[in-house]
């Protein structure tokens, strides 16, 4: 099937692998935290809420998005330990099957930023085999994020999780595809987004 992924570093003939950036250390001490107690993990989430505005007083907050990456463990968590044959969102790339749902995307992350950051995202097509792909529905993974943003409900999030790899979608989904192989990339098609 054909696939779309938005990138800042791929060029077309490149191969897409899973955790190019190493990002699962940033996502462990969360989920062992709610290995040991939800109080344990709200309270890495406070620790990190406070690191977040240190790094980002100091211009250092890229990594330090505590809300991503706490909602990220508790999500590897659930799938861990209630979903293990589902693929996990941080070992995996992801892929939009609709072309109008990814210019959303694109609009909703890079919309309002100058044109030499927009100009860094490119649009590919892949090709996909369905045997190695799940489907889940984004706005779930949202509905959690912002529960972590505005209330660090960490139930709230915990549930999301439950219902993301259980399958359920919202009334308008937007399915973001999980495959968790390395694949290449075949064409550059960004003039598509703009």
């Amino acid at each position: 099937m054909k696939a779309y992924h938005m990138s800042e570093t791929l060029r077309s003939g490149d191969t897409l692998k899973v955790d190019y950036q190493k990002i699962m250390i940033l996502v462990e001490p969360f989920i062992q935290a709610l290995e040991h107690s939800t109080d344990c993990f709200y309270g890495m989430v406070l620790n990190g809420k406070y690191l977040y505005a240190v790094l980002e007083k100091s211009g250092l907050r890229e990594w330090s998005d505590y809300v991503k990456w706490s909602t990220e463990g508790a999500f590897e968590f659930i799938r861990r330990t209630e979903f293990p044959d589902a693929i996990g969102r941080l070992e995996c790339n992801y892929y939009y099957e609709d072309l109008e749902n990814v210019r959303r995307l694109y609009e909703y992350d890079w919309g309002e930023e100058p044109e030499e950051i927009q100009s860094r995202i490119h649009l590919f097509e892949v090709t996909l085999e369905e045997d190695t792909l799940q489907r889940y529905d984004m706005n779930i993974y949202d509905q959690a994020y912002e529960a972590m943003e505005k209330r660090q409900d960490v139930q709230v999030v915990l549930n999301c999780a439950r219902k993301y790899y259980g399958g359920e979608h919202t009334e308008e989904p937007v399915w973001e595809i999980l495959c968790n192989r390395n694949i290449q990339v075949t064409e550059d098609i960004t003039r598509l987004l703009r």
